[in-house]
């Protein structure tokens, strides 16, 4: 008859997942580098081989590029462990370095998978849009400094929510050009409070770049530089070059991740 441990049986790996934002500014993006610098995954792996003591395959639920921020990003990964999700927080909290801290830690079904098991995200990308810079806010938003026409704006983004093909607003990446191109955008908000615009776009996937890529044909279209009318055009074109400059990589946060 086999004998128990007393301390009980841990054989099987345990699922987490893990809730948890960071400031991009002095990360090369989210996926570890051959060259060795610094990335938010790199910082991860690192902590929790400390933590259990072997290596531990971290999955996210899509990689952001250097300079991209996180508010609401999951990771999910598997251990051989008896520590509570509590512990494994304040584990993660106290040994990360200051721009990445957690959320929350939870034990999850095996088959939960951080990228695969994604039903929607949703990205924000902020203008700071008045006559003069701000120290506090360079870091987090994209300065510009002439009048931008909201009204335009939100009736150019009327046209890009629903099912369509993106390819108009993918960056090449030789790595993923036979990537299926088409999404749904769910909702695509454009707000102003006082000197900020907030872009807020949900949808179900999203192409390389494609967020700032909207962005930035947005910005265009509110400065005056496209027609409103543009847009429907730049969608149907299928045509990246059509569509305008991308916004820089520091106006741009991942909200959340929905489930």
């Amino acid at each position: 008859m086999a004998v128990l441990n007393p301390i009980g049986d841990f054989s099987k790996m345990r699922n987490f997942k893990v809730t948890f934002e960071y400031d991009g500014s002095n990360f090369c993006g989210w996926q570890t580098q051959a060259q060795g610098e610094r990335t938010v995954q790199g910082e991860l792996i690192a902590v929790l081989f400390k933590i259990f003591k072997t290596p531990t395959k971290v999955i996210a639920s899509g990689r952001t590029d250097s300079g991209v921020h996180a508010r609401g990003q999951v990771i999910s990964f598997k251990a051989d462990t008896r520590m509570k999700p509590l512990e494994i927080k304040r584990a993660l909290n106290s040994l990360l370095p200051p721009d990445i801290a957690v959320h929350e830690v939870k034990e999850v079904d095996d088959d939960f998978h951080a990228q695969y098991s994604v039903k929607e995200k949703t990205y924000r990308y902020t203008v700071l849009n008045r006559r003069t810079r701000s120290v506090f806010l360079k870091g987090h938003t994209f300065f510009y400094p002439q009048p931008l026409d909201v009204t335009a704006m939100r009736r150019a983004a009327k046209s890009l929510v629903g099912r369509h093909d993106f390819k108009s607003f993918q960056a090449y990446d030789p790595l993923r050009a036979e990537r299926q191109t088409v999404r749904t955008i769910k909702k695509l908000v454009i707000a102003k409070k006082e000197n900020l615009i907030y872009m807020d776009v949900t949808a179900d996937g999203f192409l390389y770049k494609m967020v700032r890529n909207i962005a930035g044909t947005l910005i265009a279209i509110g400065a005056g530089q496209l027609p409103s009318e543009e847009m429907p055009k730049i969608l149907k074109s299928k045509d990246r070059k059509k569509a305008h400059n991308t916004a820089p990589a520091q106006g741009l946060t991942l909200m959340k991740v929905k489930y």
